[in-house]
């Protein structure tokens, strides 16, 4: 039995087969469905043989306006799905505003787990995933987009970015000047027939991509890794400073991820270092 509520439904990013069984259950149920584009989604709802059913655009212009529509709908025990051209609402796509309204209104929000483009480039990277950073679209302006790739440039968290294909060359050149041995994966056209996923450091991708230049085409997903100190690199002296300071207040499990974040130091040479500290006291 499906409740009264607004429900954030993820929709395929490509492969249909990858919708829940409760996500077609819910939009099979929905009084009302709320689109990021009624056009688009109609395409999405025949496939997935749900028939007529009452449907209004929700998109970044009008997520205010239709927060009464959907409260009214809730409030008369009326079931309605928030439903994005692909993935999951709020995810570098419409809602949060809706979401944010409601939720202060005292309208019951549910949220189903589905597809995400952000998450399966993630688990698809082969990249550190116990910590990571989502950055949706990345700036288009030169300046902007120089300023949040260097943001990242000694980041011990893994980044997630979508990018366009007009863009990513440009986007890859400026990552390369930071940082050209930068572990990287991209993901194109996930889960949708031609996908691919070019796991490499960012000189070899440029390279490679500049030789098939055929695939600079489709939907991306940027996954960048974390930063790695070279392994013949000292400890800065501020780190060593850090970690000396820290020690007696804190494990050293605990000092050295600290300091590894705000210095950006590998933690295991951080660890090394520790050791050698404890055992000289």
């Amino acid at each position: 039995m499906i409740e009264s509520a607004l429900y954030l439904v993820p929709t395929p990013i490509g492969n249909l087969d990858d919708i829940t069984l409760r996500a077609i259950e819910v939009l099979k149920s929905a009084t009302l469905i709320a689109a990021e584009d009624t056009r688009h989604s109609k395409i999405l709802l025949t496939k997935l043989g749900i028939g007529a059913v009452k449907m209004i655009s929700c998109n970044d212009h009008n997520e205010a306006e239709r927060a009464d529509i959907i409260a009214t709908e809730v409030a008369a025990g009326g079931i309605v799905a928030l439903i994005s051209d692909a993935g999951t609402p709020m995810i570098s796509d419409p809602g949060y505003k809706l979401t944010a309204t409601l939720t202060q209104r005292g309208v019951k929000v549910i949220a189903l787990p589905g597809p995400c483009a952000a998450i399966t480039a993630l688990c698809a990277a082969a990249l550190p995933t116990d910590k990571f950073l989502f950055m949706g679209f990345l700036p288009v302006k030169d300046k902007e987009l120089t300023e949040k790739l260097q943001s990242i440039a000694h980041s011990t968290t893994t980044t997630v970015f979508y990018e366009s294909p007009r863009r990513i060359m440009t986007t890859l050149a400026k990552l390369k000047a930071i940082d050209p041995e930068r572990k990287v994966a991209l993901c194109r056209e996930l889960t949708k027939t031609f996908e691919s996923i070019y796991r490499m450091t960012v000189s070899e991708l440029i390279t490679y991509l500049e030789e098939h230049s055929d695939e600079v085409r489709g939907e991306f997903v940027l996954v960048v890794g974390p930063y790695e100190q070279a392994q013949s690199e000292e400890l800065s002296a501020k780190a060593k400073e850090a970690l000396t300071k820290l020690l007696p207040a804190l494990k050293v499990k605990e000092a050295c991820a600290l300091v590894a974040d705000l210095t950006g130091e590998s933690r295991n040479r951080l660890y090394d270092y520790a050791l050698t500290l404890k055992n000289q006291s």
